[in-house]
C-alpha cells in the first residue's frame, strides 16, 4: 500500500456510515530533527487528498458520502504534529468546508501523543558550526548561506564574531541531525557564555588528523565530515602542523568540509593550493552549494602562532 510520501494517489478508500474515508497511511516518526521534512510531506499529501475532492471525483465515487480526510499514524503524533493538523483542519473548515480533517493510530497502535518532538538539551553533544558572514557590512548585518532564510531568525541564535566576517553558531547532535540552538531551546542556568563553555569542551574532543592529499606537499585535515571547518578555532592544531612542516601555513577551506593546508613560503605550492581550492569552490557553487565555506586564504604564523585573513590572497 502506498504511504505519505506517494504523491498524487489515494493510500486506502473505505465507507463508514454516511463519510467517505480517505486514508492517509503515515508511516513516519516525528523526532526533533526531521519532524519539518515530515510536515512538508504531509502537508504535499493532503493537497493531493484536498485537489481530488475540489476536482469533483469524490463525490462522483460517493455523491452522498461526507469526504473526511484521515490521517492513520504509525507513531505518536508529536505537539508540532498535532498544531500543524489543527491549523490544516481550521483552514478547510474556514475555506470552502469541502471535507473534515481527523487525525488516530493504526488500531493496534497505543501511543500517548504530544511530547516525541519536545526538545532536550543535551550539554554532551552541543558542538559550534563556523559560518562565512556574507553580508555586505558583516561588522553590523549577519547573511549566511547553507541555512533557509525564511525560516532563520538570527535575532534569535546564540552567536559570536570571528575574524570580523565569520560567525559561529551552536548546534546539537540529536542523532539523526545537527540542530541550529535558538536561546528559547536553552534550558534555565545556560546563559550564551555557558554555551560556549560547552560547545568548546565537546569541540576539544574531536580528533583532527592531518592528511597528505593526492598533489604531493598539499595537506587536508579530517574530522570525519562533520568539523573540517572548526578546525579554525583551534590555531594551536596549525601550530603543530606548521612545526612538522617546518614553515608558514596557507590554508583554504572552500568547502565545509575540505580544508587545504600548505607551506606559505613555496610559491609552486601555494598556486596549486589556490587552483585546486578554487576548482573546488566553483564545483560545489554550481552543483552542492550548500557546502561552499569560503573564498578567503588564511595565513598561520610560525613565529607568533596567529591565524588570520591573509590580505592579498583569495579564491
Amino acid at each position: 500500500m502506498s504511504n505519505v510520501r506517494d504523491r498524487n494517489v489515494i493510500d486506502l478508500t473505505y465507507i463508514e456510515d454516511d463519510k467517505y474515508i480517505l486514508v492517509i497511511s503515515d508511516d513516519m516518526e516525528w523526532n526533533f530533527g526531521i519532524r519539518q521534512d515530515h510536515g512538508r510531506a504531509l502537508q504535499d499529501k493532503i493537497n493531493d487528498y484536498l485537489g481530488y475532492i475540489a476536482s469533483g471525483q469524490a463525490q462522483e465515487a460517493q455523491p452522498r458520502k461526507r469526504p473526511v480526510i484521515r490521517v492513520v499514524g504509525e507513531y505518536p503524533f508529536s505537539r508540532y504534529c498535532l498544531d500543524f493538523l489543527e491549523r490544516v483542519r481550521n483552514f478547510v473548515k474556514n475555506k470552502d468546508d469541502i471535507c473534515d480533517i481527523e487525525w488516530t493510530h493504526a488500531e493496534e497502535k497505543e501511543w500517548n501523543d504530544g511530547f516525541s518532538d519536545d526538545f532536550v538539551f543535551d550539554p554532551e553533544q552541543v558542538y559550534i558550526r563556523i559560518k562565512k558572514n556574507w553580508a555586505k557590512d558583516p561588522l553590523n548585518e549577519v547573511s549566511l548561506m547553507a541555512i533557509d532564510e525564511r525560516e532563520c531568525d538570527y535575532n534569535n541564535m546564540p552567536m559570536y564574531r570571528y575574524m570580523d566576517s565569520f560567525v559561529y553558531m551552536f548546534m546539537q547532535d540529536t542523532g539523526k541531525v545537527f540542530s541550529y540552538l535558538t536561546y528559547d531551546m536553552l534550558p534555565e542556568g545556560i546563559d550564551i557564555q555557558k554555551l560556549q563553555e560547552l560547545a568548546v569542551n565537546n569541540m576539544s574532543k574531536v580528533q583532527y588528523r592531518l592528511s597528505e592529499s593526492k598533489h604531493k606537499g598539499i595537506y587536508g585535515i579530517l574530522a570525519g565530515g562533520d568539523f573540517e571547518a572548526e578546525s579554525l578555532l583551534f590555531p594551536e592544531l596549525f601550530g603543530n602542523i606548521a612545526e612538522q612542516l617546518g614553515d608558514d601555513l596557507l590554508i583554504s577551506v572552500p568547502t565545509k568540509d575540505i580544508v587545504f593546508i600548505t607551506k606559505a613560503n613555496d610559491r609552486k605550492l601555494v598556486k596549486q593550493l589556490l587552483k585546486h581550492a578554487r576548482n573546488m569552490f566553483e564545483t560545489n557553487q554550481k552543483e552542492t552549494p550548500y557546502l561552499i565555506f569560503c573564498k578567503d586564504i588564511f595565513f598561520y604564523s610560525k613565529k607568533d602562532g596567529s591565524l588570520t585573513i591573509h590580505p592579498g590572497l583569495h579564491l
